[in-house]
C-alpha cells in the first residue's frame, strides 16, 4: 500500500540521518532490560515499521550476544516509540504538505552530506504521508453522502468484533500499524466513524501488528517466540480494554482533550504504554513461548565442525582455523551478492531466490556467533603482535558482517526487485552503474581476502586508495544521473555504505604500518 512506502521510505531516512546500522546501535542498548526497553522506544521513534523492528529484534537474537528476554523488551519499546509517528499525523498539517516537500527535496536531492539527506528523506516521506491522508479525507467526505457507504459504517458500529478484525487485517495488508491508523484517522474527516469505532480499529490495529510480528520472524524459532509473546500480551490487554468500552456509556469526544484523532493517537500511545509492563513478566513469559515452541532438533552443525575446542592449545593453529573459516564467510557473502546481481543481468528474480538467500544468511550468521567465540577464547597473551592484529581483525570482520549480509542479501533483492518494476528504459539506465559498482566492490572484498590470507598488511594502502576511488566514482555517478530510479540509489547507498565498513576493516589490521596518512584517509568521507 502506498501508505507503507512511504512509512519505510520515512524509516530509511531516519536510519540515513543517523548515519550509521541502527541494530548496531540498538545493541548497545541491551546489557539490561530497562535499557533495553528505553532503547527500543528511541529506535521505534526513529525507525517506524512494525516489520523493520520485527527482524531487528530477531537478528539480535541470532547474534547470540543479546537475551531472549532483553530482546522482546526491545520489540516492546520500539512498538511503543513507533507511536510518535502517529501523534504527529493526527494534527491537521496536510496543508504544509507542501513546505516539507520543498525542505525535503532541497536536503535530498541538492546536498552531499548524509545526516542531512536522511533529514530531507524524512521530510519527504512525512509530507507524502500528510498527502496520502489529506486525499483519504477528501475522498471520505465525498463518499459519506454514498447512502451504501453510510449503511456500511452503520452496519460496522454494531459489529464491533467486525471493525477490530477489519483494521487488524488491514494492518496485516500493510504490515504498519502506523498506516493502518493513518488511514482511519483521515477517515475521520468524513464523519462515518464515532469515537467508540476509532478506539476499536486502534485496538484491533494492535492486535494485526502482533501478528506483523510473528509473521515477519517466522522463519526462526526467536522470531515465533517474540512474535507470540507479543500476541500474549497485546490480545489480553485488547480484549480487556475493548470490553471496558463496550461497557461504558456512549463517549463523547468533547468530554475528552483535543480531537478525535489526538484521542486516538493516545489511545494508542497509552496500549503500548501498558503493554511495556510485561517486561516485569518476561521470566513467565519466557517459560510459556519456550513449552509452545520448543528448540528444532539438529542434526548437527557440520558448517562450523572445524572449530574445534581443541585447537585452542596451540594458538597458531586456533588462528588458522578461524582464517579458513572467514574465507568461507567471503565466499557465501560473494555468493549471495552475486546471486541477486545475476537475477538483475537476467531482468528478473527467482521466487526461489529470497529462501536461498534467507538459509544462507542464517548459515553465515551461525559461522559468525561460533567464529566470535571461538576467537574470544584464544588467550592474547600467546599470541605475537602479527598474530594479534589478525585476529583483532578477524573479530572486528565478524561484527560487521550481519549489516554487510544484511545489505548484500535480503536489502538489495527488495531494491533490485523494486528497480526492476520500472519501465525497460529506467532499468537499462541503472543496470550498468550498478553491476560496475558490484563488480569495485567484489575485487575489493578479495583483495581483503587476499591481504588476511597472505598475511600482508602491506595491501591495506592499495585497498584503502581504491575505497576512496570507489566512493569518488559512486558520487561521482549519483551527482550525474538524476533520473535513475529511487530503489537505484539505495543499491548504490548501500554500496557505498559497505565500501566504507570493509574499509575499517582493513585499518584494523594495518594500523601499525600505515600511520597518520592512512588515519586521514579512512576519515576523509564518513
Amino acid at each position: 500500500m502506498v501508505q507503507e512506502n512511504y512509512v519505510n521510505f520515512l524509516r530509511r531516512g531516519f536510519a540515513r540521518a543517523m548515519g550509521g546500522d541502527l541494530l548496531d546501535w540498538l545493541q548497545g542498548f541491551t546489557r539490561t532490560r530497562v535499557r533495553a526497553l528505553a532503547g527500543g522506544v528511541a529506535g521505534g521513534a526513529l525507525m517506524p515499521s512494525s516489520t523493520a523492528t520485527a527482524m531487528l529484534s530477531v537478528q539480535m537474537t541470532r547474534r547470540g550476544s543479546v537475551s531472549w528476554r532483553n530482546a522482546l523488551a526491545v520489540l516492546l519499546g520500539a512498538q511503543l516509540g513507533s507511536t510518535v509517528l502517529v501523534q504527529l499525523v493526527s494534527f491537521d498539517l496536510q496543508d504544509y504538505d507542501s513546505l516539507f516537500f520543498a525542505v525535503g527535496a532541497f536536503l535530498f536531492l541538492f546536498l552531499e552530506a548524509r545526516r542531512l539527506r536522511g533529514v530531507g528523506q524524512s521530510l519527504l516521506a512525512f509530507g507524502f504521508i500528510l498527502l496520502g491522508m489529506g486525499l483519504v479525507s477528501d475522498a471520505a467526505v465525498t463518499l459519506g453522502s454514498d447512502p451504501a457507504v453510510e449503511a456500511l459504517f452503520e452496519a460496522l458500529a454494531q459489529l464491533p468484533l467486525l471493525l477490530m478484525i477489519a483494521a487488524m487485517l488491514l494492518t496485516l495488508l500493510v504490515q504498519s500499524a502506523t498506516a493502518s491508523i493513518a488511514v482511519a484517522l483521515a477517515l475521520v474527516a468524513g464523519g462515518q466513524i464515532s469515537l467508540e469505532m476509532l478506539l476499536l480499529w486502534v485496538l484491533g490495529a494492535n492486535i494485526g501488528l502482533c501478528l506483523t510480528v510473528l509473521i515477519a520472524g517466522w522463519a526462526d524459532v526467536h522470531g515465533r517466540r517474540l512474535g507470540l509473546a507479543a500476541l500474549m500480551v497485546k490480545v489480553p490487554l485488547a480484549i480487556a480494554l475493548a470490553l471496558i468500552l463496550f461497557a461504558l456509556p456512549a463517549l463523547q469526544p468533547q468530554d475528552w482533550v483535543g480531537g478525535m484523532p489526538q484521542q486516538a493517537a493516545w489511545a494508542h500511545t497509552l496500549f503500548n504504554a501498558l503493554a511495556c509492563l510485561a517486561v516485569l513478566a518476561v521470566p513467565t513469559l519466557e517459560r510459556l513461548v519456550s513449552a509452545l515452541t520448543p528448540e528444532p532438533e539438529s542434526p548437527g552443525r557440520p558448517t562450523i565442525a572445524r572449530l574445534d575446542p581443541l585447537l585452542l592449545q596451540n594458538h597458531t593453529l586456533a588462528i588458522n582455523a578461524a582464517m579458513r573459516e572467514t574465507l568461507r564467510v567471503f565466499d557465501s557473502l560473494h555468493l549471495t551478492g552475486e546471486s541477486v546481481m545475476q537475477g538483475l543481468r537476467q531482468g528478473h528474480l527467482s521466487a526461489e531466490l529470497a529462501a536461498e538467500i534467507d538459509n544462507r544468511s542464517r548459515e553465515i550468521q551461525q559461522v559468525c556467533s561460533e567464529l566470535t567465540e571461538f576467537l574470544d577464547a584464544i588467550a592474547d597473551d600467546s599470541l605475537s603482535p602479527e598474530d594479534q592484529a589478525l585476529k583483532d581483525t578477524l573479530d572486528d570482520f565478524m561484527r560487521e558482517v550481519p549489516m554487510i549480509v544484511r545489505t548484500l542479501g535480503h536489502e538489495m533483492h527488495d531494491q533490485v526487485g523494486r528497480l526492476l518494476e520500472y519501465d525497460r528504459s529506467a532499468v537499462e539506465a541503472a543496470r550498468p552503474l550498478i553491476l560496475e559498482a558490484a563488480a569495485r566492490f567484489t575485487k575489493q572484498m578479495n583483495t581483503v581476502a587476499r591481504m588476511l590470507l597472505r598475511e600482508r598488511p602491506d595491501l591495506g594502502r592499495k585497498i584503502l586508495t581504491r575505497k576512496q576511488e570507489i566512493s569518488r566514482w559512486l558520487i561521482h555517478t549519483k551527482r550525474y544521473q538524476p533520473g535513475l530510479p529511487y530503489p537505484a540509489w539505495e543499491v548504490l547507498d548501500g554500496f557505498q555504505q559497505l565500501n566504507r565498513r570493509l574499509s575499517g576493516v582493513v585499518y584494523v589490521y594495518c594500523h601499525e604500518e600505515m600511520g597518520a596518512e592512512e588515519d586521514s584517509l579512512m576519515d576523509k568521507d564518513g
